[in-house]
């Protein structure tokens, strides 16, 4: 019987979505190159940190024919890698298939989707249509006027801008090409090995063979830290297993430059006064710390799509995205939906925020100053640091007398989008209501924090209803 699939052909997990079920993927956009053997996709990866020179992940970035260079055999180009692998994905979509509709990164130029269309033609893949992945993710129907989908690739970011009123109508694209999901990773593989070399004086990055097991286990780490807030990794090491454990605020920490840059440009596109809905790709939403950050700004909904909402969305809206034969156009618009509610919407529906993220949109009043005894300071958006010896020239509530457990900078309390902060900055924790923070949380009135042992308390108090 003929159908229609829809594949969205963004680097960071190539996939396919098949009209009456069944999915294609996710594959990598990695390749390594071995000798004759060319292995793509989950099989790259997997093998990705023992040969890591002969790893190509930025051929869907690229998408030309240069040469990609040595180490790489000659003449061996990024389209051939592109070619591979659709390929690898159309052998197991293409029975029965007579349309395909492609979702594709509104960072495409018109060189990059001529390079792709001829890779189809050669194929033998009927596409019936292009459309921008951003727009197709967000056409499930999502509240607000203005909408910004949020992704990243493994060689960079993007932000799309969608103004939403009877359609959908992608209005800007920035991208952001300093980092992507491979520098995110090698960020945490960093962060996780200087750990195990501070605690246990075991370097894991020494060994291929211990590099691999670290960058495997770590995306389960990242979900358990984020369920959690803190879970134990074991390595296996030369005679024996090396295991510690890790905190939330940790791996926030070790990439908390690219969630603040993306966040920073979330309030940049967003617009004075209009109710704007974030949505979140499922692989940024991996990134700790971004939905907090996202969650703190005034007027934002933040919503985490599944993975196959971009594709999901392609194939719901392939009558708008389908081009007259043999002008094939890309489509930047489509038709507003009311919101999810059938099958295929389903896969791009509102996700729950994790834990560590929904505190920190947490409703109820938001608390003006700290008290310390009978002292109180306001708490702004400029930081007030709380410690044993907070740096000059910066808002501090200095602790007096000897507590142990206490940092030099221990916490730092803030406002950012109408809501208040606690930032554990410490060795030893801060803690909000009896309970450690991970990273940050949002505060309410009535609040306590805790830092040191036994402990000093801080109270978090409204001066001013007004």
């Amino acid at each position: 019987m003929a159908r229609t699939i829809s594949l969205d052909l963004g680097d960071s997990g190539l996939l396919g979505l098949a009209e009456g079920g069944g999915v294609f993927g996710p594959s990598p956009g990695c390749a390594l190159v071995l000798g004759e053997r060319l292995f793509l996709g989950e099989e790259a990866r997997q093998r990705s940190r023992l040969s890591p020179r002969l790893v190509a992940s930025d051929f869907w970035a690229r998408l030309d024919a240069d040469p990609l260079g040595p180490p790489f055999p000659q003449g061996l180009t990024s389209a051939d890698l592109v070619h591979a692998h659709l390929e690898s994905i159309w052998r197991k979509a293409k029975a029965g298939t007579d349309e395909v509709i492609l979702a594709l990164p509104g960072v495409y130029d018109e060189s990059q989707m001529g390079v792709l269309l001829g890779i189809t033609q050669s194929l033998a893949m009927p596409v019936g249509g292009l459309v921008d992945a951003a727009v197709a993710a967000a056409s499930a129907g999502f509240p607000g006027e203005r909408l910004i989908h949020l992704d990243l690739g493994l060689r960079r970011a993007v932000a799309t801008e969608i103004r939403q009123g009877d359609s959908l109508v992608r209005e800007r694209v920035v991208r952001i090409d300093r980092f992507g999901l491979d520098e995110i990773h090698d960020a945490q593989m960093r962060g996780a090995a200087e750990a195990f070399v501070r605690r246990e004086r075991f370097d894991p990055l020494h060994d291929a063979g211990t590099e691999q097991q670290l960058f495997d286990r770590l995306p389960a780490l990242l979900a358990a830290l984020s369920r959690e807030g803190s879970s134990t990794l074991a390595l296996a090491a030369p005679g024996r297993e090396v295991a510690i454990e890790f905190l939330q605020a940790e791996a926030e920490e070790w990439t908390a430059a690219f969630a603040t840059e993306l966040s920073q440009q979330v309030s940049l596109l967003k617009g004075h006064g209009e109710s704007t809905s974030v949505l979140v790709s499922s692989h940024a939403a991996r990134l700790p710390g971004l939905l907090a950050r996202l969650a703190a700004i005034r007027g934002v909904e933040v919503v985490i799509l599944q993975a196959e909402a971009a594709a999901a969305g392609a194939l719901r809206g392939r009558a708008a995205v389908r081009s007259p034969s043999g002008a094939l156009r890309f489509v930047t618009s489509l038709p507003r939906s009311d919101g999810p509610k059938g099958a295929m919407d389903k896969a791009a529906a509102i996700l729950p925020l994790p834990p560590a993220a929904a505190s920190a949109a947490k409703s109820g009043p938001r608390p003006t100053h700290v008290l310390l005894g009978s002292v109180a300071r306001a708490i702004t958006e400029e930081p007030l640091v709380v410690g044993a010896a907070p740096a000059a020239g910066v808002r501090a509530l200095r602790l007096e007398g000897e507590v142990a457990g206490v940092s030099r900078a221990h916490c730092r309390l803030f406002e950012s989008g109408g809501a208040a902060f606690v930032e554990d900055l410490s060795t030893f924790g801060t803690f909000l209501n009896g309970e450690r923070v991970p990273g940050r949380a949002a505060l309410a009135r009535g609040d306590r924090i805790r830092v040191g042992s036994p402990g000093i308390e801080l109270w978090l108090i409204t001066a001013s209803e007004g």
